[in-house]
């Protein structure tokens, strides 16, 4: 867990020292690295933000790009040969390994889900403060205050007559169970199909480890076999890493979306 925390921390780090001087760069015709970035900013503005926010995907955008980037290169870190050399790199006798996909960590991939549950509940609550206040004015304080109930109210649809006073309860646990479960969801995705694929390479490795144990005549037919299957593997895990990265920012944006009107 340690090397997946510290592949995380050189991915935050590269990124910071990569992309935010490519994006300050100022230039009428964008090349190299800033036409990069420019691609980057336009996909996940007009194929996941907008389709998902609308009119509010300007105000989304920072976050989702900086989510999508950031798995991206959490995604990929662990395609890279970086435990093999960190292994055999020892600092007062003590190896620190590096290189281990962070997403395929359940306590990193539920802290960024958490992020995002508290992003909804943050801008929702905001939402309904301000409707309150321009409905019914008053103090600020006050509509800040009833602001979670009022976000609990606006989920629970409307069912006439004593019936829906008695549903109520019922109804609005559900509705709660519902916002989380949304975001229990994007932490269980990305974390599942990242350490399949890990899961996968593992065992073709271990194909060649037991071919080697029982004979240099099994080695000769599973170490072959294996080595094409890990190399067909590890080009799809480009391609998955990739994908996982837009499926998870695209839900986001999607989640967001489902409660950034007040009166949804």
């Amino acid at each position: 867990m340690s090397s997946g925390i510290a592949s995380m921390i050189v991915v935050a780090v590269l990124l910071l020292l990569v992309v935010i001087p490519l994006a300050r760069r100022q230039m009428n015709v964008p090349k190299g690295g800033r036409n990069l970035v420019e691609i980057l900013v336009v996909f996940v503005r007009d194929m996941v933000a907008r389709p998902a926010l609308h009119d509010k995907a300007d105000y989304f955008l920072p976050f989702l790009l900086t989510q999508f980037v950031f798995f991206l290169g959490m995604n990929l870190i662990g395609l890279l040969p970086l435990a093999v050399l960190t292994d055999a790199v020892h600092i007062n006798g003590q190896a620190y390994p590096l290189g281990f996909t962070p997403t395929s960590i359940l306590t990193i991939t539920g802290a960024h889900a958490t992020l995002v549950l508290v992003l909804i509940l943050i801008y929702s609550f905001s939402e309904q403060a301000k409707r309150f206040k321009a409905h019914h004015g008053g103090n600020g304080l006050v509509a800040y205050a009833l602001s979670p109930l009022l976000f609990i109210k606006s989920l629970v649809p409307t069912v006439p007559g004593a019936a829906g006073y008695i549903m109520w309860p019922l109804l609005a646990a559900i509705e709660i169970t519902s916002v989380v479960s949304k975001c229990f969801a994007l932490m269980v995705r990305i974390f599942a199909n990242m350490l399949a694929g890990h899961s996968l390479l593992a065992v073709f490795m271990m194909f060649i480890v037991g071919a080697l144990e029982a004979g240099k005549n099994q080695l000769l037919y599973v170490g072959p076999v294996s080595v094409i299957a890990s190399v067909g593997i590890s080009l799809m895990e480009l391609l998955v890493g990739a994908i996982q990265a837009y499926i998870f920012t695209f839900l986001t944006a999607l989640f967001i979306g489902l409660y950034v009107e007040p009166s949804h």
